[in-house]
């Protein structure tokens, strides 16, 4: 399979970005680390899903699908933590 890192990059960046910036998106994320990995996919994709149905931007349902990979959400998850350190 090919990947466009830049592309990968820019949604992980996105999608971080758009975590920060909801208190309640935060809580939600933060509850997936104590879920195990079948559970924490499960979530993501009726959460993905849900937002598609609600108009959300195509885009950014497709970068929340990818935190179903465990090594996409650890990386949003360091990503997160730097962000916040970074305020």
């Amino acid at each position: 399979m090919i990947v466009n890192t830049d592309s990968a990059l820019d949604n992980l960046t996105r999608m971080v970005q758009y975590i920060g910036r909801d208190r309640k998106v935060q809580e939600w994320f933060s509850a997936l680390a104590d879920k195990s990995d079948a559970e924490r996919r499960n979530e993501i994709y009726t959460t993905s899903e849900r937002m598609q149905a609600e108009g959300k931007d195509l885009d950014l349902v497709v970068s929340f699908r990818l935190l179903a990979d465990p090594s996409v959400f650890s990386a949003a998850r360091v990503a997160l933590e730097t962000q916040r350190r970074g305020r």
